[in-house]
């Protein structure tokens, strides 16, 4: 009863935002040419917010409305550079209902609450009203909501070669609905940046935890794991003695349990969402550990060094995600080394500090086919593309 009355509602606000679009159309040509961007509706830090901000500062012309939650600590930032819109409001259903273009880093994110209950309608929808993914990360592994007959996207983004070759061939969309751009954060990445003496741990989280009781995640092996890191005191000893700080920051969905991580060392710090943005966390960082998170491209693109921790591979793969169905083998074409053991995670930490975090010859060449394309103007070519389509 409870969705019934969440579907009806849903689909009355909907009806009334586009009757209000309709009108606000014929009477105003300010209306008829708006674009609406999204992450996931409270956060502003992404593919979304960059390409925001390009359009912004390089066409003034083209109105463009950011959905964010004024809550969210990124809300300031939206707010300095236009137009914006509140999540789940109802001006955000008349917004929706007037946009001429759709953005999103995620395939719904911050776009419409519970759009998914009109999913197949929106193929017929998106013929007039292009929709672009911009996506969050890149993707390396097979993911079958992806295919041409579940998703509809006019613009599908993707960041990489590899990763553009392996969806022309697998998802079966229609010629031109894959784009290899390159990411629009990626135009952030390149150039003069202040580095600091730091290394970046940033793990993905793990389904079976995604919302468990306080106990379970508590009695975990992932909570373990990484309190054993932020608790070794020879990783201490390397960090004091090297004038080195560690971040761990903990992805997304694991940031309601960040007060069970710990750590006794000064040299490390427990990042909240909150207070610190993760593309400077990248710029600003030598290294990165990580685990099956894809933030590492990123770090690739700037040619640094990753290792990936992987202590429990095998139920990865079978309870989150089996990524070893896609065309991405860590072992064969990951940017760094792959462990398993927590010694052997501090070896090679301890092994790219004396290196003075030097990229081997053998991962820089991974990256280099891995990023045939790369310079800054991934946020132009994503914007051409838009009016491109906008123009058919």
């Amino acid at each position: 009863m409870k969705r019934l009355f969440r579907v009806a509602s849903f689909l009355i606000k909907l009806g009334i935002a586009y009757v209000i679009a309709f009108f606000l159309k014929c009477f105003n040509a300010k209306y008829r040419n708006i674009w609406i961007i999204s992450e996931r509706g409270d956060d502003a830090r992404d593919n979304g917010y960059v390409f925001y901000k390009y359009v912004r500062e390089n066409h003034p012309q083209q109105r463009i409305v950011y959905v964010i939650k004024p809550s969210s600590a990124d809300f300031e930032k939206v707010k300095a550079l236009g137009e914006w819109v509140e999540f789940q409001s109802f001006s955000h259903f008349v917004f929706y209902a007037l946009s001429r273009v759709r953005l999103s880093t995620h395939t719904w994110g911050g776009d419409l609450p519970y759009a998914d209950y009109l999913k197949h309608f929106m193929k017929k929808v998106n013929k007039r009203r292009p929709f672009v993914w911009l996506k969050h990360g890149i993707d390396k592994d097979y993911n079958p909501p992806l295919m041409a007959d579940r998703f509809f996207p006019s613009l599908l983004v993707c960041g990489a070669k590899p990763e553009y070759d392996y969806e022309i061939k697998t998802y079966n969309h229609k010629e031109g609905v894959l784009q290899y751009t390159g990411f629009a954060r990626f135009d952030n990445l390149l150039g003069e940046h202040k580095v600091k003496n730091q290394i970046l741990v940033m793990p993905t989280f793990r389904k079976w935890l995604n919302k468990a009781p306080l106990e379970k995640v508590q009695e975990s092996e992932y909570l373990k794991a990484y309190n054993q890191l932020l608790g070794d005191k020879r990783l201490y000893g390397i960090l004091e003695q090297n004038e080195i700080d560690l971040i761990f920051y903990p992805h997304y969905v694991m940031q309601r349990y960040i007060d069970l991580f710990t750590a006794k060392s000064d040299r490390i710090k427990i990042a909240k969402f909150a207070d610190y943005d993760v593309q400077q966390l990248l710029i600003e960082s030598k290294l990165l550990v990580t685990d099956f998170s894809s933030v590492f491209f990123d770090f690739g693109y700037m040619d640094k060094p990753t290792v990936y921790y992987q202590f429990d591979r095998d139920r990865y793969i079978k309870e989150h995600y089996d990524f070893t169905k896609g065309y991405f083998s860590y072992d064969r074409d990951g940017f760094g080394e792959v462990v398993f053991d927590h010694n052997d995670l501090i070896d090679q930490i301890e092994k790219y500090v004396k290196a003075n975090f030097k990229l081997s010859n053998e991962y820089q060449k991974r990256i280099n086919a891995f990023f045939p394309l790369k310079d800054t103007n991934n946020c132009k070519r994503i914007y051409d593309r838009i009016i491109e389509i906008t123009a058919k």
